[in-house]
């Protein structure tokens, strides 16, 4: 990997562009670096970081992250001021929140081209759940600004965007979503098209089961798609003979005979 001083004079590893579909064996840099940049790879979470005292500035723009592992960032990663997160998946609040308790030294904070710059109240929100920043999105935070932002915590609107914010938190724990949650023992590192996922989601909807939910959740975490044509053939068969059940008892049913 290349190893350079970045503008700010920090000393920077650029892991760019690799593939990477997840955290894991940065503890071979030996903490030897100020800033690490992770960008253009293929990343949905960031956690499993190794303990680093000296890293100031995380990277990872152009990637699929939606989450972070806030205890991991606040044991791991005690040092860092500033994360850019410019073009993911980022969708939900409750992200900032975590990144907020996470990071509690964070200074320089990039949500850039995340469909959640587009929730109401974004901006007073995140200036509230992360009193340390000093510019979000490559605008500087204004006095000003954090007077709204605590007016909004204190206000019925604040309560009620918190509202959401938990129920969304409640609704994405009881989501199953492909590839989500892997580990190196259950995947082969195999990240899942959207053709893909709709694929497995049809499967799970139209499971009859818990056994077969469990099936096509196991073959997920093994990086592989259930065949969908045995999940429909299974559908019919159990539908023919539900048919052929129904005949039977027809068959059987004697006749009535209305007296004249």
């Amino acid at each position: 990997a290349d190893q350079r001083p970045n503008p700010l004079g920090e000393r920077e590893i650029i892991l760019r562009g690799l593939g990477i579909p997840m955290i894991e064996n940065l503890g071979v840099t030996r903490d030897s670096f100020d800033a690490i940049d992770l960008s253009n790879n293929q990343l949905t979470k960031l956690e499993n970081f190794p303990r680093f005292q000296r890293l100031n500035t995380l990277i990872c723009c152009e990637n699929a992250i939606t989450s972070i592992d806030s205890k991991n960032f606040a044991s791991n990663l005690k040092g860092l001021e500033t994360l850019v997160l410019t073009n993911n998946r980022i969708s939900s609040l409750h992200v900032i929140e975590g990144i907020g308790s996470g990071c509690g030294n964070l200074r320089f904070l990039s949500l850039v081209g995340n469909p959640v710059t587009r929730r109401q109240h974004y901006r007073l929100y995140a200036i509230n759940k992360i009193p340390s920043l000093k510019s979000l999105d490559f605008v500087v935070v204004k006095q000003s600004e954090r007077q709204k932002a605590k007016r909004l915590a204190n206000s019925a609107a604040g309560a009620a965007l918190d509202s959401d914010i938990r129920a969304e938190i409640n609704q994405s724990s009881l989501t199953f979503t492909p590839g989500e949650g892997l580990t190196t023992e259950h995947s082969p590192h195999r990240i899942f098209n959207a053709e893909e996922q709709s694929q497995v989601r049809r499967l799970v909807e139209n499971a009859t089961s818990p056994a077969e939910i469990a099936r096509i959740e196991s073959a997920v975490k093994r990086g592989e798609i259930p065949d969908e044509g045995n999940a429909s053939d299974k559908t019919r068969k159990r539908t023919n003979d539900s048919s052929e059940n129904n005949l039977s008892r027809d068959v059987k049913k004697p006749k009535t005979t209305t007296p004249s």
